[in-house]
């Protein structure tokens, strides 16, 4: 379709997307030379006798509302179009350049845990703010929430959600992203501000865990567990998180609105309580950014970390290397030698016989993640055969003075080190790993602590291939970003 050349009073400079409703333009207006995101209000569909005329009386009227609403989490509107013999009507808005958060979500991004509570505090003033002027989104879901390049979030269109919901869709379909719906709006029940919390606490889930609450092969089937079933708790899905999460969530998803939050501000509140509990833990097993469930790493014992630990270190060598013990830490060294000793025969047994004969990544550090503050490398209990072996070559490019780089393989820690540095800093490391399909998982820390993010990849490594893996801090938010690079042709050693 060929692209016009104006809508109304507005010059189009180009088509930025396609939707349900219309597309988008990013066009720019003559009268005082701003530059702003236009959205045509088209009909997928046939229009019965009066139709059109009242979809276009309600869309006025919606746009109007909206138009009031001035916020800085909201996307301004600026104008509204109406239709005319050779046009369709129009909306005029903020054009915002930034990351359209489904599309984040879905390319592997990640947030770290402190910007997670950040954005969602955000995004619940904005609910919150417009709910106080009567106006209820219906439509609060990743697709519609921009992420701009500082980091600060913006809804989209508010009124337009309520316009489509007004009851111009086709029979037999309701309007709405039904991963994302209260169960009142799935049983066509009246909805007011709580609706939208509810698709919050979806949207927070998935930044938690990297999943979505409910899910299905058909609209019915997802519809079927928005009203009755309850998900997983985060923590199951995200083992490096606290009981504090699961109850904000649990809240947050409850069936009823009577028994969610009173204001979005309340659950933003409570979601910054479980951060600061969190932080202040002394047992984090993992990073603090979501980690999805498909690439969990190995089951935890009853005292956390991967099963086998307690079997290293019993629970009284690490009360006696508590601080005031009444040893000295060589005599707790040496009587864990001995322990270790003592059971080394009975391990290898049971870790040959749990890998099936095949040579396990790494052996599991007895100590427990610290934040990459001088936890010792694990050590790698047999290389990979050279015959079936590929190799991985890392490169970080950072500007840290110092920091830490931990590099997971199917949630066995292969590599555990400082890098130091500067401006414009490239780090670079050669690992051999099995061949399969292999989760990676970098976890990247400043010295300062300004900076903790992880990043995951899922790939296919051939005997004897060598692949590359691309590390790099920058864009939103200083995110880690992790890229393959194509594989270098496979060599024979």
């Amino acid at each position: 379709m060929e692209k016009p050349k104006t809508i109304g009073r507005y010059e189009i400079l180009e088509e930025v997307g396609r939707g349900a409703m219309g597309a988008v333009y990013k066009a720019r207006d003559p009268r005082i030379g701003r530059v702003v995101a236009l959205k045509t209000i088209a009909f997928a569909f046939p229009l019965g006798p009066g139709e059109e005329e009242e979809f276009l009386h309600r869309f006025y009227h919606e746009a109007q509302i909206a138009g009031r609403l001035n916020h800085p989490n909201i996307v301004t509107i600026y104008d509204v179009g109406e239709k005319s013999g050779d046009g369709d009507a129009f909306i005029a808005m903020e054009f915002v350049t930034g990351t359209n958060l489904h599309d984040l979500l879905a390319g592997g991004g990640r947030l770290p845990l402190t910007q997670v509570a950040d954005v969602i505090a955000q995004l619940g003033n904005a609910l919150d703010y417009a709910h106080e002027n009567g106006v209820v989104h219906r439509d609060v879901k990743p697709a519609n929430i921009i992420l701009t390049e500082s980091g600060q979030p913006k809804i989209l269109d508010f009124g337009i959600a309520r316009l489509a919901a007004g009851g111009m869709t086709r029979p037999g379909s309701f309007f709405g992203t039904p991963n994302y719906m209260a169960p009142e709006q799935v049983t066509g029940l009246e909805v007011d501000g709580r609706a939208d919390q509810f698709s919050l606490g979806v949207i927070l889930y998935q930044l938690l865990t990297g999943e979505k609450p409910f899910m299905g092969e058909s609209v019915t089937a997802i519809s079927y567990q928005v009203v009755n079933v309850d998900p997983p708790p985060v923590t199951k899905l995200n083992p490096s998180l606290l009981p504090g999460f699961d109850r904000v969530i649990r809240r947050a998803l409850a069936k009823g609105a009577s028994g969610r939050y009173t204001r979005c501000a309340d659950l933003a509140e409570d979601l910054r309580e479980a951060v600061t509990e969190w932080k202040g833990s002394t047992d984090r097993k993992v990073p603090a950014t979501l980690v999805s469930g498909r690439a969990a790493a190995a089951p935890t014992s009853p005292e956390g970390g991967v099963r086998g630990i307690t079997y290293l270190v019993p629970r009284w060598a690490a009360v006696l290397a508590r601080a005031g013990s009444p040893l000295g830490l060589g005599w707790v060294v040496f009587l864990l030698c001995l322990a270790m000793l003592a059971s080394a025969p009975y391990l290898l047994r049971r870790g040959a016989a749990a890998s099936g004969g095949s040579h396990p990544l790494a052996t599991v550090t007895a100590a427990p993640w610290d934040g990459g503050t001088g936890v010792s490398p694990d050590a790698p209990a047999a290389a990979p055969e050279a015959a079936s072996a590929s190799r991985l070559n890392l490169v970080l490019s950072h500007r840290f003075k110092g920091g830490h780089v931990v590099v997971r393989i199917d949630g066995n820690k292969m590599l555990d080190e400082p890098i130091r540095g500067g401006s414009k800093s490239l780090w670079t490391r050669s690992l051999q790993v099995p061949s399969g399909r292999r989760r990676i998982e970098a976890r990247v820390t400043s010295s300062d602590r300004t900076y903790d993010d992880i990043q995951g990849i899922d790939a296919d490594f051939r005997p004897r291939q060598t692949r590359q893996l691309r590390m790099s801090l920058g864009g939103l938010s200083r995110r880690l970003k992790l890229k393959f690079d194509e594989p270098e042709a496979v060599k024979t050693r």
